[in-house]
């Protein structure tokens, strides 16, 4: 009985989102035009082959992000934690951006932050 209001609370959330996923396609309207059936990219219409190759900077700038996104994430968590334990707390929060330091000082040195270089 004490997860029951967890129980209800994940299985009202279940009905709600599936509602709104398929809501649309049961109650909308079904008007299939060409013009509707092309595919959509930023309001212009679609130019040129769908195998282009994208700049691997791209993917760089991604990945750059993704870690350091990720980082920040965890940082709000230690903070919660470092009011029980400090000492525990600052040591795992010192290891963590440790390990990241050095993966950072990595890429730099192996020049990733260069932008304007057109080689990896």
């Amino acid at each position: 009985m004490a997860y029951l209001g967890g129980i209800v609370l994940l299985g009202l959330g279940m009905v709600v989102g599936l509602l709104l996923v398929f809501a649309p396609t049961i109650l909308g309207p079904r008007r299939l035009t060409p013009q509707k059936m092309i595919p959509y990219e930023s309001g212009m219409d679609p130019v040129g082959t769908t195998r282009q190759r994208f700049s691997v900077h791209y993917y760089k700038v991604a990945m750059l992000f993704t870690v350091f996104d990720v980082e920040v994430a965890l940082m709000y968590p230690w903070v919660t934690f470092f009011r029980e334990d400090p000492v525990w707390a600052f040591g795992i929060f010192v290891s963590f951006t440790a390990i990241l330091a050095v993966g950072y000082i990595y890429l730099w040195r192996k020049g990733i932050f260069d932008w304007s270089r057109q080689t990896l």
